[in-house]
């Protein structure tokens, strides 16, 4: 009978670690979060230094009724979640529903080999309460701006929701999404030269001075190239030196993103669940970091590989050591393979990975790679072209990362004041074109330089900006639809604290602070709620403002007020409020902007009959997709006969709704 009891958050963990630690250990899953702020309600006591109520999920019920069974057994309760402060998180819930005479250990690991398993256990400590109480902030936080900031944006925007991190994100893209439809493209006219030395070696040289772009017509672009034509040319500047170029530091969760995207066309999703695989095998270490440190013992390892692999050539004579940005989590490991001496892994999407990982692991500790580079100018009256040449004359670390490599683009050598031959100029005509879309990796690279968000977070941002209805994936880059950019525009004309990129990324920086224990939790939610406030009522303000027309109300002496729902926009009375003159009064908006009556339409009765009341079904169509049918009741104003049926079948269709059991 085992003595000891395991808990992780993933399924596919157990087996591995109930191997490595034997018999005596029994291993179980939370499967993640056992429990949240529910739902419905704000949960969140703000009189109370903002105390939340969280709830077990009601389908982790079963889960947690093994755990609690398992743990009355165990002498130790190890838990293994990973590390970091979500996974503490998880901990920290766990043991909150545990007996409390459970002796309770965490143990931290962030790769799930046999070594690295047996060390967390044997170096199990408390849980860290510190990276608790930065959950917990992140968590209210989210909370507050999401409860109190999405109503009045629903009701301005017909938005479904504003979110602390979210509407950060969306801003980026949506200031980008007005970019490119304002840009106007300006035409511009650049010269192009092929020169000969006197042994016949040719060289192609690009205009510098005047600037391309200052070349705006072609009348002007005729006339230089007369005088480039009618003038002698002359060697004005030669450089030639050595450049030594240091190799890539390994993966952060956002570089491995980028890496994934460009090298193998996968997506942020695709990218994250096939990583996740890769550590819960045990072949990589933990996906989320946003750190470049390598233990020493594995560096050591990395060199050793190399040696054997490519020769003493590979090997710098000092360790490469990297940077790490500013806040990033210094205990944790880059993301790198567990086995360096195992080259590849499983098949498909994991093999493809685990290589571009690997190679990665292997091309951080090698030798620079040398390159030979020249720079020329070249003088014709008052014009000056220039042209630049590379060799590579050892490849290094490229011996190992084999990707993205520029080729040789070799000049012929100068000297200052040798005359050249003009062999060939040509121009034409090109237009200015805007800054590119964001493509998932790109945009996952502007959240990580403006500090938005944590690498646990970079995939969720994407998939709530989708599920919102916010941005669309068009050929691989991000489109703004016209809600998220109705959205984004209320939310910065608010003013509100969570779209002000600055405001955003020093949150970030103080949860981190919270993690490390260097600020309390309490004076950072005092600080954020004080500011929502009144971003809040600047809000509602706004919202009316804007909401205002000045079409009269037919049936009463209110004015009609632009609203949003979930279907889009429509026109409602003023007095919808008012208790003493009440009116209901609601439209269609037209094409041109004016009040537009509701359209009725006749009703289409189904074969079916409601199990309710036994009145027909009726055919109805989704407001949001008119080609979707199901069926309703005719009396489907009446609760009891609330509910939607299958159009083919009229077989009732079942939602499920995650409900919570609440808990102190």
């Amino acid at each position: 009978m085992a003595k000891y009891l395991v808990i992780v958050e993933s399924p596919k963990k157990t087996g591995y670690i109930k191997k490595f630690l034997g018999s005596q250990y029994d291993v179980v899953a939370s499967v993640g979060h056992i429990a949240d702020l529910p739902a419905k309600g704000l949960n969140v006591d703000i009189k109370d230094d903002f105390k939340p109520t969280y709830a077990v999920y009601p389908d982790k019920k079963d889960v947690v009724k093994k755990i609690k069974e398992k743990a009355k057994k165990a002498d130790v309760v190890y838990l293994m979640s990973d590390l970091d402060r979500e996974g503490e998180a998880i901990s920290w819930h766990i043991a909150n529903i545990l007996p409390k005479s459970t002796k309770i250990k965490r143990a931290v690991t962030a790769s799930i080999t046999k070594e690295a398993v047996k060390d967390a256990i044997k170096n199990a400590g408390d849980i860290n309460m510190d990276m608790v109480g930065s959950y917990e902030c992140r968590r209210i936080l989210d909370r507050l701006c999401g409860y109190k900031a999405s109503y009045p944006t629903k009701q301005a925007t017909g938005g479904i929701s504003a979110g602390r991190v979210q509407s950060a994100g969306l801003r980026i893209l949506a200031e980008r999404e007005k970019e490119i439809r304002d840009f106007v493209p300006q035409e511009y006219w650049p010269i192009e030269v092929v020169l000969e030395k006197k042994n016949g070696e040719q060289v192609t040289a690009y205009i510098k001075k005047p600037n391309k772009m200052n070349v705006k017509v072609e009348a002007e672009a005729n006339a230089i190239i007369e005088t480039l034509k009618k003038e002698g040319w002359v060697v004005s500047k030669y450089d030639a030196k050595e450049k030594s170029v240091r190799p890539y530091a390994p993966f952060t969760t956002s570089s491995l993103y980028q890496s994934a995207s460009s090298i193998l066309n996968m997506n942020s999703g695709i990218t994250a669940s096939t990583a996740q695989d890769l550590y819960e095998e045990g072949h990589i270490t933990y996906l989320r970091s946003d750190s470049t440190f390598i233990i020493p013992e594995f560096v050591q390892l990395i060199r050793h590989k190399a040696l054997d692999k490519y020769g003493s050539n590979y090997i710098p004579s000092k360790l490469n050591v990297f940077s790490n940005k500013k806040n990033a989590q210094e205990a944790h490991e880059a993301i790198r393979v567990t086995d360096v001496n195992n080259e590849n892994v499983s098949d498909g999407a994991k093999r493809r990975l685990y290589e571009v990982i690997w190679r990665r692991t292997l091309a951080c500790q090698m030798a620079n790679m040398i390159q030979f580079v020249t720079s020329s100018e070249f003088t014709c009256d008052k014009y000056i072209y220039s042209a630049h040449g590379n060799r590579t004359t050892f490849d290094g670390w490229r011996k190992a990362w084999k990707y993205g490599g520029s080729e040789d683009s070799e000049i012929p050598e100068f000297e200052v004041g040798e005359k050249l031959k003009l062999i060939s100029v040509k121009t034409e005509q090109k237009f200015t074109i805007p800054l590119p879309r964001y493509s998932e990796a790109s945009f996952i690279k502007e959240l990580e330089k403006r500090g938005i968000g944590r690498p646990s977070t970079y995939k969720s941002i994407i998939d709530i900006l989708q599920k919102r209805d916010y941005t669309e994936i068009q050929k691989k880059v991000f489109h703004v639809t016209d809600m998220g950019l109705r959205v984004s525009d209320f939310l910065v004309d608010v003013g509100f604290c969570f779209v002000d990129l600055d405001f955003t990324k020093n949150l970030e920086d103080n949860l981190d602070r919270i993690a490390k224990d260097k600020v309390d939790k309490l004076t950072i939610l005092n600080h954020f709620w004080d500011r929502l406030k009144g971003d809040i009522e600047n809000a509602k303000k706004k919202r009316e403002e804007a909401s205002d027309t000045d079409y009269p109300c037919p049936k009463c002496d209110g004015h009609l007020q632009l609203k949003f729902s979930r279907y889009g926009p429509f026109y409602s009375c003023s007095n919808r409020t008012n208790k003493e003159a009440k009116c209901d009064y609601k439209c269609d908006i037209g094409k041109d902007g004016k009040p537009k009556e509701k359209e009725k339409f006749e009703l289409e009765y189904s074969e079916f009959s409601c199990p309710n009341c036994g009145e027909p079904l009726l055919i109805r169509a989704s407001k949001k997709n008119p080609d979707k049918k199901y069926l309703g009741c005719r009396n489907w104003q009446q609760k009891k006969c609330a509910g939607f049926y299958e159009a083919e079948t009229g077989e009732k269709i079942e939602f499920k709704k995650r409900k919570f059991k609440k808990f102190k």
